[in-house]
């Protein structure tokens, strides 16, 4: 059992860091080893020349981080699960594993940015009109290109007519516009599932909006919740992403979209349907914008089933004029959307490539989710086969915060469920991303080190004073 040669990162904002950063760097380049003792405290200060407060700090500030454990009447040692932190190539560069951002994963044996450059190119040697999307488009999009789109979205919305598409530089554009266009006609209260898209908290705080959160169950927001908060107040509009929804991964079954529908007719409330995930849906539902399309926006990206690298969303308006008053607020707030990306998609859903790539995202949706349910067997867990995220549950006497905080620790982002809340909950989770992390196997070895944490005593919920 070696003992460490107290040093401290001379480059530290703070001593008492220096020293804990000293520690983690020398377990990383496997210096210290789980299991080898440090010098006690007063050894560590004379030898570093600083107050014994600076080391107390520095020791526990490394145990908060899972480095240290501290036995006593033993001293401080190295701690065992020490090297499951450092296991993988990112984390022993110091790099986080960032299970936090929602993307897709890259479909294994697909070169997508290759795939774009040659859709560019074909673009330009396009014999009928070469070089198009080098120009200024129009705000709602190029005519072809919204016939494309119009297709695309065919199958969920039939009979679609091409003048209510436009096309908007990603869908958290278009919420926004859709949003502010909203703002303007008067409306000023916005409801949402009781977690949901922190970008829309975001937005209805810049307009001044009021959003209520709406309760939950395993299958979306409740009925009779939403019903009352109707008879409570005045709504104006209802956000929902039905399909595969982010955070909780519930799909609103067609018995409840038809009633939501009814509701919206009913209260006279507007709906805003934001759809990313429908081509990774194995059972396809109705669209709430089919079951009420006088009063339904629709959203639908291609950034989930493709890459978000490609800004392209389309929006359905409910009627023409619809259409035209949020193209002028479009064009206000980005001119237009980035037309090389619009005709990449364009081609994509011409060929069917869109199709292709979207099940290749499936698949490797469907592959990440089965290693995540054999890591946390005995876990309560929310998913969907298709989904490029998980939503996890905290048992009582936890919190989100403390676990994403212990998650850090280890060098893993996660987001707790405070991220998503819309008004008020006292329901923990956190939301588990399984797509930005490009290595299956560094994946397999994060979720494996979160799964660590729910064991007896890792899992420490901390003391408010």
């Amino acid at each position: 059992m070696a003992i460490w040669q107290a040093r401290m990162v001379e480059t530290s904002r703070v001593k008492y860091i220096g020293i804990v950063e000293a520690i983690e760097e020398d377990i990383k380049r496997r210096i210290l080893k789980p299991g080898d003792r440090l010098p006690s405290q007063r050894l560590i200060a004379n030898e570093l020349m600083v107050d014994l407060t600076t080391v107390t700090r520095a020791i526990n500030e490394a145990a908060r981080r899972g480095l240290v454990e501290t036995q006593r009447g033993s001293g401080s040692f190295i701690a065992q699960t020490t090297f499951n932190q450092y296991n993988s190539l990112q984390l022993t560069q110091g790099k986080t594993l960032d299970l936090s951002m929602n993307n897709p994963p890259i479909p294994v044996g697909i070169n997508i940015e290759q795939k774009i450059a040659d859709s560019i190119i074909k673009s330009g040697n396009a014999s009928h009109q070469p070089n198009r999307h080098l120009f200024y488009q129009e705000t709602a999009g190029h005519p072809d290109d919204r016939a494309a789109g119009s297709e695309w979205l065919s199958e969920k919305i039939p009979q679609l007519d091409q003048d209510k598409v436009l096309i908007s530089s990603g869908a958290h554009s278009a919420l926004f516009s859709i949003l502010n266009h909203l703002h303007q006609q008067g409306a000023t209260h916005i409801a949402a599932p009781e977690f949901s898209y922190p970008g829309l908290r975001a937005m209805a705080d810049q307009l001044s909006l009021v959003l209520t959160g709406i309760d939950m169950d395993e299958d979306g927001i409740k009925l009779d919740c939403l019903e009352n908060k109707c008879r409570e107040q005045s709504i104006d509009a209802l956000y929902l992403i039905p399909n595969i929804d982010n955070p909780t991964t519930a799909t609103l079954p067609l018995a409840r979209r038809q009633a939501i529908a009814d509701l919206a007719e009913k209260y006279n409330f507007i709906l805003i349907e934001d759809d990313p995930y429908y081509p990774l849906l194995e059972q396809k539902i109705t669209s709430l914008y089919s079951l009420a399309p006088e009063r339904c926006w629709h959203i639908a990206t291609v950034s989930k089933c493709l890459s978000p690298s490609m800004r392209v969303a389309y929006i359905v308006a409910p009627d023409l004029q619809h259409a035209l008053r949020l193209t002028d607020d479009l064009r206000i707030s980005h001119l237009m959307a980035p037309p090389l990306m619009t005709a990449v998609v364009s081609d994509w859903i011409d060929t069917g490539m869109i199709d292709s790539v979207s099940q290749e995202v499936k698949k490797e949706n469907q592959r990440r989710q089965r290693i995540a349910k054999d890591i946390f067997v005995d876990h309560t867990l929310f998913s969907d086969d298709s989904a490029s995220h998980i939503w996890m549950p905290l048992r009582k006497g936890f919190r989100a915060l403390d676990l994403s905080e212990q998650a850090n620790s280890l060098g893993i982002s996660i987001v707790p469920s405070t991220a998503f809340v819309m008004s008020t909950s006292q329901r923990q989770a956190v939301r588990i991303s399984l797509g930005a992390e490009p290595d299956i196997n560094t994946l397999h070895t994060g979720l494996s080190m979160l799964a660590d944490l729910f064991q007896p005593g890792k899992l420490r919920s901390k003391s408010i004073v």
